[in-house]
């Protein structure tokens, strides 16, 4: 079973118009090696929309740290319809569930 137990964002407050690079702080329960789509997930608020999706490879019995950048586009005012000030991110196989908080990033 694949487990996220973090996600950091290098900034926060992140700049406006620019990629976000996220560190993922993951773990496999599992006793075999997995190979799985990591997806991350921006809300305004209302529903989840995917950001970006990345294969990678989880270990047996591993605790690993995963290093990812979001495209600037995905934080723009094209991709939301709206200018974003603030934003949850969450990462996981499908979009969090409503009562998923997610990470408040802030853009400046």
């Amino acid at each position: 079973m694949i487990l996220y137990h973090a996600i950091l964002p290098a900034e926060n407050p992140a700049r406006a118009g620019q990629s976000l690079n996220v560190l993922l702080v993951a773990e496999n329960t599992s006793d075999r090696a997995l190979t799985q789509a990591v997806r991350f997930y921006g809300s305004l608020g209302r529903e989840w929309r995917e950001l970006l999706a990345e294969e990678r490879a989880f270990p047996a019995h591993s605790h690993p740290h995963f290093y990812f950048n979001i495209p600037a586009d995905r934080f723009s005012e094209t991709f939301w319809g709206e200018e974003v000030e603030e934003l949850a991110l969450a990462a996981g196989i499908a979009p969090p569930g409503p009562a998923e908080q997610g990470v408040l990033v802030f853009f400046e």
